[in-house]
C-alpha cells in the first residue's frame, strides 16, 4: 500500500482519491489541494504537476484565497475599530483634563480632586494615569496640602523619572514644608532632565 508523500499516511487505493506526479509519487487529493496552494511542483522530486491537474483544484484554491482574504479583512476591521476606540478614549480623556483644568481655574479644588481620584488606577502606569497623578499633586499643592502633593508626585516620578513638572511641584512643596535640601534635590532633577 503506497503512502502519501505529503502526510505520509497510507493511501487506500480502493477508497482514497489520490494523484501522482509524472514520476509516480502518490499524494492524497486533500493533501495535494493544500500543497498546490504553495507550489505546483511535486514535493518529493520537484517535477511540475500538469496544468490539467492543477486546473482541477482552481475552485478549491479560489475558495481558500477568498477565506484568507475574508480573514484578513476581518482582522483589518478589528484593528480599525481598536484604533477608533483608542482615539475616542483619548478625546474623552482630553475633555476630562479640560474639565479638571477649568475646576482648578475656578479654585474648585475639592471637586477636581474627587473627579481625579475616581479616575485614578493605582495599579496602572500608563500615560493617562501619570497625568492624573500629576494633576492630583498639582491640585493638592494649590490647596495647600503639601504632604499629599509629595505623596502623589513621588508615585509619579517612581514610574517616570523624566517628568520635570512633577519635580517642580515637588520642590515647591518641600520649600513650603521648610525642607530646603529636599527642595534643592527636586530642582536639580529638573536641570538633569533638560
Amino acid at each position: 500500500m503506497p503512502s502519501c508523500i505529503v502526510c505520509h499516511m497510507d493511501i487506500d487505493e480502493n477508497t482514497d482519491t489520490h494523484y501522482e506526479c509524472d514520476n509516480g509519487h502518490p499524494v492524497h487529493k486533500y493533501c495535494l489541494a493544500e500543497w498546490l496552494m504553495h507550489s505546483h511542483n511535486c514535493p518529493l522530486c520537484s517535477e511540475p504537476y500538469s496544468q490539467d491537474l492543477v486546473d482541477q483544484f482552481k475552485d478549491y484554491k479560489a475558495k481558500k484565497e477568498q477565506e484568507k482574504q475574508a480573514e484578513l479583512d476581518k482582522e483589518l476591521e478589528k484593528q480599525a475599530q481598536k484604533k477608533m476606540q483608542e482615539v475616542a478614549d483619548k478625546i474623552v480623556f482630553l475633555k476630562f483634563i479640560e474639565d479638571i483644568e477649568q475646576k482648578i481655574e475656578e479654585e474648585k479644588y475639592n471637586e477636581a480632586i474627587e473627579k481625579l481620584l475616581d479616575e485614578y488606577n493605582e495599579t496602572s502606569g500608563d500615560d493617562r494615569n501619570l497625568n492624573i497623578l500629576f494633576l492630583l499633586g498639582k491640585v493638592n499643592f494649590l490647596k495647600g496640602r503639601y504632604d499629599l502633593t509629595i505623596n502623589f508626585l513621588f508615585k509619579l516620578v517612581k514610574i517616570r523619572f523624566n517628568y520635570p513638572d512633577a519635580f517642580l511641584y515637588l520642590g515647591k512643596a518641600y520649600e513650603k514644608l521648610g525642607l530646603h535640601d529636599k527642595a534643592q534635590w527636586a530642582y536639580d532633577r529638573i536641570k538633569e532632565r533638560k
